[in-house]
C-alpha cells in the first residue's frame, strides 16, 4: 500500500514539475532539448540565402542557450540543404518532422519551396516561422495557421515603393517587371496607389522572366522620361536591366532608381558591378543607420558581433537584413513558447499572435489571429545598399 502511495505521489510531483516547468504533458516526453529544424538553399546558386540563414539562427541559439535555453530546455537548430529544389525541401521537413521530431521550423529560402512545404507543416501542426520567402500568399492564417513570417511580402514592397515615389515629389513614375503573375499582380497593386492620388505611371514596362537582352526594355524606359524609375524585377533581371541603362548612359544622378529588397543583396551588386551604384533599395528601419544616427544600439552591437565572426573574404556574401530575419524568427519561437508555457503548436501560435510591437534585430513585430505578417511596412526606408556601416544600410533622404 505504502508503495502505490509513493508511486502515486512521484506522478503527481512529476506532473506539477512538468507544469511549473511550462511544458504541457502532452509534450513531456522529452524535455532535455528544443529543436528547431531549418532548411534551405545552402549550395547551388541560392546558397547565400541560406549561408544568411544559418549564421541568423546560430547567433540566437547561441545567445538563447547563454540565457538559459528556453524554459530550460537547450535549443539545437538542425540544418539541411534542400538546393531550392521543392521536391527535396519537402521530403527534408519530413524526416526533420518524424525522425528528428523538431519542435519548430525556420525557413526555407525559396518561395516555391514554401509552397511545397507548407500544407505538410499545417497537418503536423509545426510552428513555421518564415524569415525570407516573400511570396504574398504563403500568409494567410486560414490556410497555414501555423506560419508567421518576419520579412515584408511582395505586395507590400512594390506599394511602398510607389507610395514612396509619390511622397517625394516624383511626378513621372516609370515600372519595370516581368510578365509573371507576381509581375501582373504588383502592377495592379501600384495602379490603385497611383488612382487614389489622381495619377498615372509615365511607363510599365515588361519583359519576360530571363530575357537575356534588357537594351529594348532600357530604351523604353528611357524614351517615357520619367523622374524615378522603380524596379521590381528579379536579381539577374534587374542586374541586366541596370548594365542597359548603363549602356545608355542613363543611371543616377540623371534618374533616379529604386528596385525592391532583393536590390539590397550582396549578389545583386555583384551581378550589377558599377551600374548598381546610386540606385536606392528598401530596409526595414531597425537594420540601417543615418549620418546623423549610427543605429539601435543592440542592433549595432549584434552587427559587429557578426562582422567579427565572419571578417574579410569569409564574410562577402553576408546580408544583415537577411541574417537578422532569421535571427528574429528564432527568438520569435522562444518567445512563443515562454509566453504559452506549451510546446503545442495551437498555444504558441496564440502567444504569438498576441505580440503587439516586439523589438526584434531587423524590425518591430506586431502579430494577430487575423495578420501573421510581422512586419508593418510603414517602417520601411529607402536606403543605398551600397554605403554599409557594420553591414547596416544607409537612409537616404531622396
Amino acid at each position: 500500500m505504502k508503495k502505490k502511495i509513493v508511486i502515486s505521489t512521484l506522478i503527481v510531483l512529476s506532473f506539477l514539475m512538468i507544469t511549473v516547468l511550462g511544458i504541457s504533458p502532452s509534450n513531456a516526453a522529452d524535455k532535455k532539448e528544443f529543436l528547431i529544424g531549418s532548411v534551405g538553399a545552402m549550395s547551388g546558386p541560392g546558397a547565400m540565402l541560406g549561408k544568411n540563414l544559418r549564421i541568423g539562427v546560430e547567433f540566437a541559439v547561441e545567445e538563447i542557450n547563454k540565457t538559459g535555453g528556453i524554459n530550460g530546455m537547450k535549443v539545437r537548430a538542425i540544418f539541411r540543404d534542400d538546393e531550392a529544389d521543392p521536391t527535396k525541401s519537402l521530403t527534408l521537413v519530413r524526416e526533420l518532422v518524424e525522425k528528428e521530431k523538431i519542435n519548430a521550423f525556420i525557413g526555407p529560402t525559396n518561395t516555391t519551396c514554401a509552397k511545397a512545404i507548407q500544407p505538410y507543416l499545417v497537418a503536423k501542426k509545426i510552428i513555421q516561422l518564415n524569415g525570407g520567402t516573400t511570396g504574398t500568399a504563403l500568409i494567410n492564417p486560414k490556410e497555414f495557421p501555423y506560419s508567421f513570417r518576419t520579412h515584408i511580402n511582395d505586395k507590400d514592397q512594390g506599394i511602398f515603393l510607389v507610395q514612396e515615389a509619390i511622397e517625394n515629389g516624383y511626378k513621372r513614375i516609370a515600372v519595370a517587371h516581368d510578365t509573371s503573375a507576381l509581375g501582373m499582380g504588383v502592377q495592379a497593386d501600384m495602379i490603385e496607389v497611383l488612382k487614389s492620388r489622381g495619377m498615372t505611371a509615365a511607363a510599365f514596362t515588361t519583359y519576360n522572366a530571363n530575357d537575356i537582352d534588357m537594351l529594348p526594355v532600357a530604351r523604353k524606359l528611357k524614351a517615357a522620361d520619367p523622374d524615378i524609375i522603380l524596379m521590381f524585377t528579379l536579381m539577374a533581371d534587374g542586374a541586366r536591366l541596370l548594365k542597359a541603362l548603363e549602356r545608355i548612359d542613363y543611371l543616377p544622378p540623371k534618374v533616379a532608381i529604386q528596385g525592391y529588397a532583393a536590390t539590397a543583396l550582396p549578389i545583386f551588386r555583384e551581378l550589377a558591378g558599377n551600374a548598381s551604384k546610386g540606385v536606392w533599395s528598401l530596409a526595414p528601419y531597425n537594420s540601417t543607420y543615418s549620418k546623423t544616427d549610427p543605429g539601435l544600439p543592440e542592433v549595432v552591437a549584434l552587427a559587429k558581433k557578426i562582422e567579427a565572426a565572419y571578417p574579410g573574404e569569409k564574410g562577402k556574401d553576408l546580408n544583415l537584413f537577411t541574417i537578422f530575419s532569421y535571427y528574429d524568427c528564432a527568438q520569435l519561437i522562444r518567445v512563443g513558447v515562454v509566453k504559452s508555457k506549451s510546446l503545442e503548436a495551437d498555444k504558441i501560435k496564440v502567444a504569438l499572435e498576441s505580440l503587439t510591437n516586439y523589438k526584434g534585430a531587423q524590425a518591430n513585430y506586431s502579430f494577430s489571429s487575423t495578420d501573421h505578417e510581422g512586419l508593418d511596412p510603414s517602417k520601411l526606408v529607402t536606403v543605398d545598399a551600397n554605403q554599409l556601416k557594420h553591414g547596416l544600410y544607409l537612409r537616404v533622404k531622396k
